[in-house]
This record gives structure tokens, sequence and C-alpha cells, in this order.
């Protein structure tokens, strides 16, 4: 080399080297700092010693970052290439790596033996009572060799990730090949989940949502289960995030012995006026032996759903419908012991409206209860509209006037083995009537009513055979009615103790009287009418009385919006007795639960006792009781009802007992019951550690019909979730297991959550 070259080189390195200046352009768009620079030629710029180079303010590469022992810069090409204590940095993620080669023209590179992080969402963010404490919105990442592919993509070679926040992370899943897109997704083939290094799961394919907000189309994790009459089960899920006010969720099941089970549910919320909700179920069953029986291949479906959907000119639509194809199905498949005992499918649907005094209602429903596999009731309208204008005063005359109006065709049909009877008809009711307010004082109130009613029916009763007849018939009486409350004894305490510091006691009496005139065809008209709601006695006068006590206190000293501080009700008692001159009309009087369609006529209804006590405001007991002064000694109370619930941090707590009893065989066949359910839910920890335990116990027969256990664990990134049921119908021949003992698992991970099956597994729908 000549003096002269030598020269040049020597006089260029020292420029550079003291020229900071001069040196923002040797990576173009970045700034360079902290290292000792060696020319190697023309296009190539070797970095050293903790180099450190940044995006300029303002350029496409604002508030990235580049850390390094030692960096090769080729200013032709734009690649960059790092070793030693390799770090990338931009405003959401971070990647560590031994070493890498990066173009800064494509913005694209590859790192080696790296690991990185990216934030998701905002930091702290609240979670949605999926984990125990606050999510950290954070995605970790690690592999052999981490490609840059995209702006925000990557591609990991011999690795894994996790959205564990935890120093060493409880969950992560791992995969020979990884595809992450941050803020949308990853994708992973032939990944394997663990928990504290153990496998749980393996997936041939998994996309996961790694998505900022809180809906992320992917996959959910798998439901564990197992069951006597089913077998092993498993249970995964697809959700799909449409959008913000739509999504979409796939179900499959597969029952090791009984077949597969698929399912969809289709969710928006458009607007409050605007929502609606619909899951389909199809189930596909195998021939198999269960108990000792081989059980036939069947195939059955479901449907549950509905929608309210606001419409101009103040209307709104709705529709529902709770729809099975086999009633033994549904009893033996679903988790949820109402679902399991329910035996009444329906679909139904309408449009409604009001304005000012009008209100319009025109529905369709039709309701089939099964009282076995082959027989059924079906009831409804088919379709049905009913007016109502209502408490338009008469001008200067102290009167209100009211019309209602109805025109319905009833379904009722009983479904039996040998065939179907048809008792439907069609029915017109138009019912004006005026109100007279004859005292409107604080402690009285008295009113007077008189109303018109006048029915078509499209069928009649045959005189002589007591048949339904294809033969029109009309009904009309009118209906006299006063009422009084009162007069009102109240009396105010100042106990300024724990409890209260003021206490009112309220006696408060009722009366009221109301007389039918006769209906001269009343032999004509068909019990069937309305499912038997419309029986009228007609020529029969009704003396109904009784007297509520009430106790209402107020705890001044607290808060300005303390709900403490408000009055409230902490005690009500009320009884109440009615007397008719007809003792016919004592059966089909729907004010009294139990004594309604059960008992003989008599001149007098049961004594109804109804009561409500709330101690304090978690707390509350609610008490119903009807007893019959003129029934045998064993059987005067014809029934009660006793339900309590209460609400503390860590319990809430709930409990009934249902007891109902018949003097005499109806003729329905309705037979004596004695229940008794209970379930508590307990949270500790903030919610981390928890649990559901529910029964529900059959005293008239001593058979726990239900027990149900769940607990669960969530930490921050992760969750696991323990069911255990036992069923037990011994008095049906519907099962053909009657005890079933069913057992779920289910593990959560942040960011995916987990689900219930449709099939209702630990007490809760799709998450």
């Amino acid at each position: 080399m000549s003096r002269i070259r030598r020269c040049f080189l020597a006089c260029l390195i020292l420029v550079c080297a003291g020229a900071q200046p001069a040196l923002a352009q040797v990576v173009p768009g970045w700034n360079t700092k902290q290292f000792s620079l060696e020319r190697i030629d023309a296009d190539r710029v070797r970095l050293m010693r903790e180099v450190e180079i940044e995006g300029e303010p303002g350029s496409p590469n604002a508030g990235q970052k580049f850390f390094a022992d030692d960096l090769d810069f080729n200013t032709r090409t734009g690649e960059m290439t790092a070793r030693g204590n390799v770090v990338f940095s931009t405003p959401t993620s971070r990647i560590s790596a031994e070493s890498m080669v990066f173009n800064t023209h494509s913005k694209m590179g590859t790192f080696t033996m790296a690991s990185g992080i990216s934030q998701l969402g905002e930091k702290s963010k609240p979670n949605l009572a999926m984990f125990g404490g606050v999510l950290e919105p954070d995605v970790y990442f690690y592999g052999d060799l981490i490609e840059k592919i995209g702006p925000d993509k990557y591609r990991i070679t011999r690795g894994g990730f996790t959205t564990c926040v935890q120093p060493t992370p409880r969950w992560q899943i791992v995969a020979n090949h990884a595809t992450v897109n941050l803020h949308d997704y990853v994708v992973m083939r032939n990944a394997v989940v663990t928990v504290k290094d153990v496998p749980v799961f393996y997936l041939p394919m998994l996309y996961y949502p790694i998505q900022d907000d809180d809906r992320a189309t992917g996959l959910l994790m798998p439901l564990y289960g197992a069951s006597t009459y089913r077998g092993q089960s498993l249970s995964n899920a697809f959700f799909w995030a449409v959008n913000r006010s739509q999504d979409v969720t796939l179900m499959h099941d597969w029952f090791f012995s009984r077949g597969i089970g698929m399912g969809s549910e289709y969710r928006y919320a458009l607007s409050p006026q605007a929502q609606g909700n619909f899951k389909a179920y199809w189930l596909n069953e195998h021939e198999a032996e269960i108990n000792g029986q081989l059980q036939p291949a069947r195939k059955s479906s479901q449907m549950t759903g509905g929608l309210s959907q606001g419409l101009p000119f103040h209307l709104t639509a709705r529709a529902r419908v709770d729809y099975f194809s086999d009633v033994t199905v549904q009893q033996q498949y679903n988790n949820n012991f109402y679902d399991a005992s329910r035996s009444t499918r329906s679909i139904g649907g309408g449009i409604s409206g009001a304005w000012r005094a009008l209100s319009v209602n025109a529905n369709y429903q039709r309701t089939e209860q099964f009282t076995g596999e082959n027989a059924s009731l079906v009831t409804g309208a088919a379709p049905g509209i009913t007016l109502a204008y209502s408490g338009q005063k008469l001008g200067f005359l102290p009167l209100y006037a009211s019309v209602n109006a109805e025109a319905t065709k009833f379904l009722y049909q009983d479904k039996r083995a040998t065939g179907i009877a048809d008792f439907g008809l069609a029915k017109v009711d138009f019912l004006p009537s005026l109100r007279a307010p004859i005292s409107t004082l604080p402690y009285l109130t008295a009113n007077a009513t008189v109303a018109y009613r006048t029915t078509y029916f499209s069928e009649s009763l045959d005189p002589i055979t007591k048949r339904q007849i294809e033969t029109p018939v009309s009904r009309n009486y009118a209906d006299l009615r006063a009422e009084v409350i009162g007069p009102v004894f109240s009396r105010v305490f100042s106990p300024n103790n724990a409890i209260a510091d003021r206490l009112k006691h309220v006696i408060e009496p009722s009366w009221s009287v109301q007389r039918r005139t006769k209906i001269d065809n009343q032999n004509l008209i068909p019990t069937t009418a309305g499912g038997g709601y419309d029986t009228i006695i007609g020529g029969s006068t009704q003396m109904t009385y009784g007297l509520a006590n009430r106790i209402m206190v107020r705890k001044t000293g607290g808060a300005e919006n303390d709900p403490t501080s408000a009055p409230r009700e902490v005690l009500n008692v009320s009884l109440k007795q009615s007397y008719y001159t007809d003792e016919r009309a004592s059966q089909y009087d729907t004010s009294y639960s139990f004594g309604y369609l059960s008992r003989p006529a008599s001149p007098y209804s049961p004594i109804a006792l109804i009561a409500r006590a709330s101690p304090t405001l978690p707390t509350a007991v609610d008490l119903r009781l009807e007893y019959d002064p003129v029934a045998g000694a064993t059987r005067r109370v014809l029934g009660f009802g006793l339900n309590g619930t209460m609400r503390w941090d860590v319990l809430d707590a709930s409990a009934g007992w249902n007891r109902r009893a018949y003097s005499t065989p109806t003729a329905n066949g309705a037979t004596a019951s004695n229940y008794l359910q209970s379930q508590a839910n307990m949270r500790f920890s903030g919610g981390k550690v928890g649990g559901t335990a529910l029964f529900n116990w059959d005293i008239e027969r001593s058979v726990l019909l239900n027990q149900r256990y769940v607990a669960y664990y969530n930490a921050q990134c992760c969750g696991i979730s323990f069911e255990y049921q036992a069923f037990n119908f011994p008095n049906t021949s519907n099962f053909p297991v009657p005890k079933d003992r069913r057992f779920n698992l289910s593990f959560t991970l942040a960011g995916v959550g987990s689900f219930s099956n449709f099939l209702g597994a630990f007490g809760v729908g799709t998450q």
C-alpha cells in the first residue's frame, strides 16, 4: 500500500472516531453512540465495545434500539450483524439473543438462542373474574431461532411461549414451529401444554389469541369429564370474535362410551334494543352396553336462545326457543340439575308496543310438557293478541275507565301412545270496567270497580256427555268489586341501638268483596279454555280479609350514599283468607298457590301466611304457608315454601324447603312432594380459591337426588377447576342408569380462559 493511501485511511479513521455528528449517518436513520469504530472496507463498518444505536425521532425507526458488544453494518445492503449480549427493543417489545442478523431496509431479522417479551395492553388491567389478581397483559416467548418476518410478526423454531408473568412461569406451550403475530394470535404446530413442566395436553395445531382487547378468536382450553353413563369425555371449543358486538363459539364433545356431540352458539348485542343469544347442539350416539343393558344408537338435537329487537313506532319484537328432540337425552346428559330434571320444551315470540294508555301484545307460544317418554301435554296460544287501555279519567267525573280485549287460538292437546286428544279452541274476550276511588286518605284507601265481561268460545261442552263439541258458545256476566285498605295504624320508636336509630311499626288491615252475576249457560263453557285458568263460577260472592304487619328501620350517621342509612323494611308478615258463597269457587282461586285445584270444594279458602324478614341487607328469609282448617289433622298444612339467602364477603348461600300435601287425590294425578335444596358459593384470597356446594333432597322419598361440588384455584396467569356430581333418579324409567356420577376437569390460561360445554359443566355457559 502506498504512503498516500495509508495516510488517507488513517485520517479517515481518525476523523470518523472523533466526529460524532458524522457518525449519525453510519447507519442511516439511526443515532449511533458508545462505541469504537473500525473501518473494514468501503461498504462495511464495524462498531465495537457496548454499541448502542437508536432510531432517529420522526423516522420509521423511532423508538427502536439495538444493544450489542460487537456490530457489523453493511452500508450498501443495510444488513446489520450483532454478537454478544444482543438486545433489540421497541416501545412494546424486547428481544434478547446471543447473535442477530437484521436488515435496516426491510426491518426483518433473525435472532439465535433468543427470548422476548411483548406488552399486549395496558398494565395493571383489571381481570374479568377469570383470575385471582391483576392480569399483566404480557406475552413471553423464546426459541433456538426467532425470525422477525413482519412489523409485529415472528417465527419461532424449537421454542415456546406463555402469558404467565411469574418469575418461573407456571405454564407454557412448547412447539417445534410457531408463528407469533403480536396483538393478534399465535399459531403452533405439534404443541404441548405444560403445567409446572408437566405435559398436560398435546395438540397437533394450536391457535392462541393474544389480542389487546378481551375478545380474541382462538381455541379455548379443553374440558375433561367422566360419567357412569357417558364414559370419559373430552370437550373442545373454538371462539370466533366476529367484532365487538358479535361472536360465535363452535363446540365438540367426544363421549368415549356413547358417541360425539357438536354444537354452536351465536351471540350479538348491537344495541340495548337489539341483542340475542342462540345455541344449537347435535348428539350422535352409537350402540353401547350400559349397566348390563344394550342401548340403541340414536340421534338427537337441542336448541335454546332468545332475542329482543326494537322496531319503529315504539314496537319491540321478542322470541324464545327452548327445544329438545328427545326428553330422555335431555335428562341423561345435562350436568345442570334443573335442565336434567326439566321435561318441558317451548317455542314462542311476539311483538308488543305501548302508546300512552294503550298497550298491544301479539304473541305465539307453544309449550309441551312430557309426563312420560311417549306422553305429553301441549298448551299455548297460536297465535294470540291482547289490548289494554287503562286508567283514563272521564272528564270531570271521579271515574277511571279501562278496557281489556283478547283474541287467542288456544292449544290444548293430550298426547298419548294411544292417540292425540285435541281440546284446542278459539277465544275472544272483551272486558270494559269503571273504577271509582272512594277514599284517598293516607291512612285509608277505598276503591269500587264495576265491569262487564263477554267471552266467545269456538267450542262448547255437550250438556249430556260433557264432551267438547264444535258448537260456539258465549259467556256474559257482570263483576262488581270493592276493596278497602286501612285504617292504617303506625307508631315510631327510637331504640338507638346497633340495628336502628328509628323504628316504625305499621298495622295494615285489608278487606274486599267481589260479586259475579249468574251465568245461565255455566255447564256449556269448556273447562280447558286457557288451560283451565279461565274457569268462572257465576252467581257467587267472594270476601277476602287480611292483616299485614310491617316493621321498617333507619340507621343514620352513614355516608351520604350508604344504603344502610336509607329506610328499609326488615319484617313483613301478612295473613289472609277468603269466603265463598259458592264453595266450588274455592277450587279455582289462583291467589292461593297450594289450594288451587288440589282440595275439595269448601266455603273457605286456606289461610295464607306470607312473611319476609331481612334483618341485614345481605340476608333475607321468605315464608309462604297455607293452612286448611277443615282438612284432616295430618293434611291441614297444604304446603309451604321457606327460602333464605345470605351474602357475605366470602360466602353466598341459599337454601329452600318446599312441601305440598293433597287432602284428596287430584284429577291431574298430582302427588305430595317434599323437597330441600341448598347452594353455597365460597371465595377466599380475593377470589383466587373458592368453590360451590349444592344438593337437592327429596324428603318425601328419602332420596338425595343431586349433589354437586366445584372447587377452583386461580393464580395470576392460570387456574384449575374440579367438579363432582352424583345424580339419583330411582323412581323413573327414563334413566337406564338411575345413579350417575360425573367428574369434570378444566384448566384456565391467561388470554384463553376456559369454557363450559353445551351440557352445562361447572354450572355455567360459554365464557
